[in-house]
């Protein structure tokens, strides 16, 4: 194996494992946003709010708006 196949080799690895942990930093600041919106919603008492958001992606992103969770 020559050096620069080598380098290719390690850049290969290098953006796989970038991708990995891009994804479970990806999933940890969506889990975060959820759980913040969630305890504002419990807090202001709008408990049908949550079903709502449960199952429509728009009304989720309302509300993100709403709370000026980014």
């Amino acid at each position: 194996m020559t050096l620069a196949m080598r380098d290719q080799e390690n850049q290969e690895i290098g953006k796989e494992i970038g991708i990995e942990i891009g994804i479970e930093i990806g999933k940890k600041i969506g889990e975060t946003r959820v759980r913040t919106l969630v305890e504002k919603l419990i807090a202001d008492r709008r408990f049908e709010d949550i079903e709502k958001m449960v199952k429509d992606e728009e009304y989720l992103q309302e509300l993100y708006k709403e709370y000026g969770i980014i």
